[in-house]
């Protein structure tokens, strides 16, 4: 008896031992399974020609920092970008799908969808905790670029003055990551921190490189002459921070590095300035660095690879496998110096064709040989010809007709039911962060995509150049750009970027019928642009073309996102107009109900109860909406105050409005028209002429002057500034005008402030 209960107790003491070995086996195979995986860190470097790198022939001394890191690394000489632009290629980089499979073919009116999980949602799902910190809008969260991101740091500052946020610097793209990395990335010493154990995978976009091109001191000196390579030099100081922290915390035995560009820059090349229209090496050849532990140093694989590729070679280098079925290669025999078959390389570029009604572009490259599909087909050998200078698709026909059915057969691959642009709303805060960095935001009108009687963008990539250099001239060169605009519109009529450039230059040369045709013409062309319709709406407002203001608004409204409170509340102005107060009302209370400080729903509110004949309550929220700091804001309060009866006050206003602006003329003539009514007739009276002087180009501008006028003495001229503003309103319905001849304008001085 005695015996049977020892022998049970050794027993159930066995079990115990038993299950508490395999607990402890399970606790220390689950924490040196952590261990096992490595960190991964994934640079991309926007804009960045691989020839510009010295590892890759540069002679320029920019890289110092990459150059090392290639020498502690592998680097991949031939590499290949999916698509020359940000959003589309790191919609590639991050999901390992090519463009016509993850549906990014553009900036903002794409978004990067769920179905496709992005390395971060792959890691995630291991443990792994993620972040990113992207350096410009294109790859924002709002467009689904922070899909499996614990953090996703993108602290965008404004690109011009009065735009909103879309972009910020190296530097602070570098000191976010590492106040995070500095977090993260320490030794964990209490069971507190446990979750710190866990290995990390961080992303760090540095938009620098992109133009335009103005490296800070002492880059911008020292490469003097030659700003896109001091860019460069300045993304590259900055990376050399990470890569010391790296060393410092010896992190560098345990993490992986992966750094490449998304695209590259033309520089000149085949007629191309910058980058998104053509698809050479100029801008598709990008620089992939790889270093981490076991991998070799200094070497170079010469095989052909791509951006597609990222991914399943990222998942391979920390430890798992990825999915079977992506196109993209695992890279690592090659960086083992092993052989790895090759796969021929889809590229394309769909900027033409969704913007300016051009050609779609397509590219195949199979070994050494690389296919341009568009209008007409070019061939290179890019072994024998890599700037690409002699097409030979003249003397290879049967070559260009297998590797031309082999393009179809990919396509049909990557998109069964057929290649389509499935362009999603955009609002116009959306388009305006766009239009700041450069870029446009087409729909591409309808119809094919592969459309071979459009217009063949190698030949008009000098008319896109052209119309981006237009909108940033200044000084003299603004008449000479404003002419060169208009030419291209008769040159390029179809075109509906050029005409949305040319009526954005006529509204600031003050001819608003103009303006108005011109909008009408880029909306006839591209019909899904409510950014575009919403700036036509507000235009035929100011024109006093209410009914015609108040339907395309309404289009807009259907066109934009349900959030998007600029539309509704511009809706409202144009309803205001025409004294629909209750619909009005109804638009402006639901945006401010959703965001109480909304410094446009304020303003438009206070107007409203100004309509309403309530002035000295309207003056409350457009004092509100004065936070937003733009002068014309003052200005309607300047007005709200007069129509109280408070010309002090509005006095005040008015001259902190020309404070900020001390060339605006409306501010002029309200300053004037208060200094009057405050029995300041002289002073008064010389800001309305200085107005009058200005030539104003709105209705409300030379309305406010003949009030001015009329509140001084001085009848004749106040009737001369009624009769200038019904001038500038009296033109033809716009459809009617959309599709006739623009006339052409003779260039003045513009007004400083932009619609």
């Amino acid at each position: 008896m005695a015996k049977t209960q020892t022998q049970r107790a050794l027993r159930g003491l066995a079990i115990v031992i038993v299950f508490l070995g395999a607990l402890g086996g399970w606790w220390c195979t689950s924490r040196s399974t952590s261990a096992r995986h490595p960190n991964l860190i994934l640079i991309t470097i926007d804009t960045l020609r691989a020839d510009h790198v010295g590892v890759y022939g540069s002679t320029s001394g920019a890289t110092p920092a990459l150059d090392a890191l290639a020498e502690g690394g592998v680097r991949f000489d031939q590499a290949q970008t999916a698509v020359p632009l940000t959003g589309p290629s790191h919609a590639t980089i991050l999901t390992g799908q090519y463009p016509p499979v993850h549906g990014v073919r553009g900036n903002v009116v794409f978004n990067l969808g769920t179905k496709y999980p992005t390395i971060a949602t792959l890691l995630k799902r291991q443990g792994y905790r993620t972040a990113a910190f992207v350096g410009a809008y294109p790859v924002a969260a709002a467009f689904g670029f922070n899909q499996g991101f614990d953090t996703f740091d993108e602290e965008f500052h404004e690109s011009i003055p009065g735009e909103t946020g879309a972009e910020r610097h190296a530097n602070e793209v570098i000191d976010a990551a590492l106040k995070w990395l500095g977090a993260s990335g320490s030794t964990a010493t209490g069971a507190e921190d446990g979750a710190r154990q866990a290995p990390f995978f961080a992303w760090l976009h540095l938009y620098d490189p992109h133009a335009p091109y103005v490296p800070p001191s002492p880059y911008r000196e020292r490469f003097a002459g030659h700003p896109y390579d001091g860019e460069i030099a300045f993304t590259d100081s900055q990376l050399a921070r990470l890569f010391d922290w790296l060393r410092a915390s010896g992190h560098d035995n345990d993490t992986y590095v992966m750094a490449l560009a998304d695209h590259g820059e033309g520089l000149g090349e085949h007629h191309e300035l910058t980058h998104a229209v053509l698809v050479y090496q100029s801008t598709m050849r990008v620089p992939l660095i790889v270093t981490g532990p076991d991998v070799p140093h200094g070497r170079v694989v010469r095989d052909r690879v791509g951006t597609i590729d990222v991914l399943p070679t990222a998942m391979a280098l920390v430890g798992f496998d990825s999915d079977k079925n992506l196109l993209g290669r695992d890279l690592r025999p090659l960086m083992a110096a092993r052989p790895l078959a090759g796969e021929p390389l889809y590229g394309e570029s769909l900027f033409g064709r969704l913007n300016c009604h051009w050609a779609a572009l397509r590219e195949w490259i199979k070994d050494d040989w690389k296919l341009i599909v568009g209008r007409e087909p070019e061939l290179y050998n890019l072994a024998e010809d890599p700037r690409e200078q002699r097409n030979l698709a003249a003397e290879e026909p049967e070559r260009v007709r297998r590797m031309t059915d082999e393009l179809q057969r990919g396509l049909q691959r990557l998109a069964p039911g057929g290649d389509r642009a499935q362009t999603n709303p955009v609002t116009v805060e959306q388009e305006e962060r766009l239009r700041s960095l450069g870029y446009t935001a087409g729909s591409g009108g309808g119809g094919a995509l592969d459309d071979p009687g459009l217009p063949d963008p190698r030949t008009h990539v000098e008319y896109y150049d052209r119309l981006q250099l237009a909108t940033s001239a200044q000084g003299p060169a603004i008449a000479r750009a404003f002419e060169d605009v208009q030419a291209i519109t008769r040159l390029d009529p179809n075109n509906p970027f050029a005409f949305g450039t040319f009526a954005v230059m006529a509204y600031r040369y003050g001819s608003l019928p103009v303006a108005a045709a011109a909008f009408a013409r880029t909306l006839t062309l591209d019909p899904d642009r409510p950014g575009v319709r919403q700036n036509f709406g507000k235009l035929l407002r100011d024109l006093e073309r209410y009914t015609d203001s108040e339907r395309e608004l309404r289009i807009a409204l259907e066109q934009t996102t349900p959030d998007d409170s600029r539309t509704r509340v511009n809706l409202a102005e144009t309803l205001i107009a025409e004294q629909k107060s209750v619909e009005a009302d109804t638009l402006i209370n639901d945006v401010l109900a959703r965001e109480p400080q909304n410094a446009e729903a304020l303003g438009a509110k206070g107007r409203l109860l100004i309509a309403q004949g309530r002035a000295r309550d309207a003056v409350m929220y457009l004092e509100r909406a004065t936070t937003a700091g733009d002068p014309e804001t003052f200005i309607e309060l300047a007005r709200g105050y007069l129509a109280a009866g408070d010309a002090a006050k509005a006095r005040g206003a008015a001259t902190e409005a020309l404070r900020r602006n001390p060339d605006h003329p409306w501010a002029m003539a309200v300053l004037g028209h208060s200094l009057v009514l405050d029995g300041q007739r002289r002073p008064g009276v010389e800001y309305l002429q200085r107005a009058v002087a200005a030539g104003p180009r709105r209705p409300v501008v030379w309305e406010a002057l003949a009030a001015g006028l009329e509140a001084a003495g001085n009848a004749p001229l106040a009737a001369d500034c009624r009769r200038k503003a019904a001038a500038i309103t009296g033109s033809e319905d716009p459809a009617g005008t959309a599709r006739a001849p623009l006339p052409t304008i003779r260039a003045r001085r513009p007004h400083p402030q932009v619609p």
